[in-house]
């Protein structure tokens, strides 16, 4: 009986750990095509664990001034140096923000991107023809 339970906590683990890489790796592409940028760096907003134990080719900064796009997990408090830079939800519920350009967010088990064309325009923000299906006009 100890086997089985053990058997079950290591396959969910690799469960966990496959879909926060497969997150990690969304971001990681997502986040490299609105800054066009090899090594972009990153400041995340609260906490993203996804990106905070894979950050791939991304630079995790510790202060939002040194960051080329914020991550957010919340928008309250956002700090006052986080307001002129590049945002990024990771909620639906972010996009109501106008300040926030898109969101990676899971919907039903399934990731979901969208930006919007008229907040990417704003920011001068010329996304890949691979993402023209992700783009609210």
């Amino acid at each position: 009986m100890r086997y089985l339970l053990v058997l079950f906590l290591l396959i969910g683990t690799g469960i966990y750990a496959n879909d926060m890489q497969l997150e990690a790796a969304i971001f990681n592409k997502v986040i490299m095509a609105i800054t066009q940028k090899q090594s972009p760096k990153v400041y995340i907003y609260r906490s993203n664990e996804a990106l905070q134990s894979y950050p791939g080719k991304l630079e995790i900064v510790a202060r939002c001034k040194d960051a080329d796009i914020v991550i957010l997990s919340t928008l309250k408090a956002l700090p006052e140096a986080c307001k002129n830079k590049i945002l990024f939800g990771t909620r639906y519920q972010h996009l109501y923000e106008n300040r926030v350009i898109g969101a990676f967010f899971w919907q039903k088990g399934r990731p979901n991107i969208l930006f919007y064309e008229q907040r990417l325009d704003f920011n001068h923000i010329k996304l890949d023809v691979s993402f023209n299906k992700y783009i609210e006009k």
